[in-house]
């Protein structure tokens, strides 16, 4: 149902005077990946990403809100359509640790706000571990939280390390903010896995988090 609402919401746009804002939206949300094509096997998932975050998180050129809250203001949403855009317009979009599996759930850490969570998930996601570091975004629905049909990205276990110096300095210092070390993250994940086919160190990919978080903070000059 939530992909349906996505996949509406996104037909309006492109049929609308905002086809060639989604356009600018997409070459800036993949400067760090300027070499994806169609065929790299994280396509489908870093465009997922890419639509996921343009219905969410990104306000309109217009000033209206992001398409999800224009979407949500109209007065035809049926009942059912406009509980569940509550519900996504309530998300939480983060990077997560995985703490503890258990059947039909996955408990999870907020790695910036460092808050516990609990994730209903009937299926057995294949190569999650305890320790495993993955991009997700949640959406309540009731009273349980459920993963959004998008923005899903698992991290290579080696990584770890220098993504949780990256995540520490962040959530200390805001160097990078949240949402641009995650889209850091997603350009590095693509890089290992597609580019280098894994046939480069982990570390070497990620380390540039390390020259990253080693930059000391802006500091504003005086007048």
């Amino acid at each position: 149902m939530e992909q349906e609402l996505i996949d509406k919401i996104l037909a309006e746009l492109v049929q609308g005077p905002r086809e060639e804002e989604i356009k600018r939206a997409r070459s800036d949300y993949f400067a760090l990946i300027q070499d994806l094509r169609e065929d790299d096997p994280s396509y489908e998932r870093l465009t997922a990403c890419f639509l996921n975050w343009f219905v969410f998180d990104r306000p309109g050129d217009d000033g209206q809100g992001t398409p999800l809250q224009v979407f949500a203001r109209r007065e035809d949403p049926g009942g059912e359509e406009r509980k569940l855009l509550a519900c996504m317009a309530a998300s939480i979009h983060s990077l997560f640790e995985v703490v503890r599996l258990e059947s039909g759930a996955l408990h999870l850490r907020d790695l910036f706000t460092l808050e516990a969570l609990r994730v209903t998930e009937r299926r057995r996601l294949a190569g999650i571990e305890p320790g495993d570091l993955l991009e997700a975004r949640l959406l309540p629905l009731g009273e349980k939280l459920v993963f959004s049909a998008g923005a899903f990205v698992l991290h290579p276990k080696p990584a770890r390390e220098v993504i949780l110096r990256a995540v520490e300095r962040s959530r200390r210092e805001l160097v990078p903010p949240a949402e641009e070390l995650i889209r850091r993250l997603q350009a590095l994940g693509f890089r290992y896995t597609d580019r280098y086919r894994q046939r480069v160190p982990v570390e070497k990919v990620y380390g540039e988090l390390d020259q990253l978080t080693a930059e000391p903070p802006a500091t504003a000059s005086s007048s």
